[in-house]
């Protein structure tokens, strides 16, 4: 995830596997990139979560995550890192349901399943 998906907003975003919501300024120690805020909320999509290239059977659902430097500065809270950690649990649990790797569960499943759009108004 980058700067341009935190510009964006969910709206705008084309990703199909959001699988958290965020809507922190960007908080950035020392230089570098030009979004300091953010003007409406974004998701973070579940593809952030799997290393590439790296273990398939790996999900990354802290502040390690697939994230820009700039995505990483408004993402980094505790709030969002639970969202990831719900949506990591849940993969990894249907994955071991089904026998197959976590990054081959059903993504739209699974964001059916976390319903995050309805945490806040106005998201499509």
């Amino acid at each position: 995830m980058v700067e341009a998906d935190l510009a964006a907003g969910w709206n705008a975003q084309k990703h199909d596997d959001m699988i958290a919501v965020a809507d922190h300024p960007c908080d950035i120690h020392g230089e570098g990139g030009a979004l300091s805020s953010v003007e409406t909320a974004y998701g973070v999509p579940f593809r952030c979560l799997i290393p590439e290239p790296g273990p398939r059977n790996l999900l990354v659902a802290c502040r390690g995550a697939g994230f820009s430097k700039i995505a990483a500065s408004s993402c980094r809270l505790q709030r969002t890192m639970i969202q990831l950690g719900n949506a990591a649990g849940l993969a990894a649990a249907w994955a071991a349901r089904d026998g197959v790797p976590v990054d081959a569960v059903d993504v739209g499943a699974l964001t059916e399943k976390l319903d995050v759009r309805s945490r806040y108004p106005g998201l499509r």
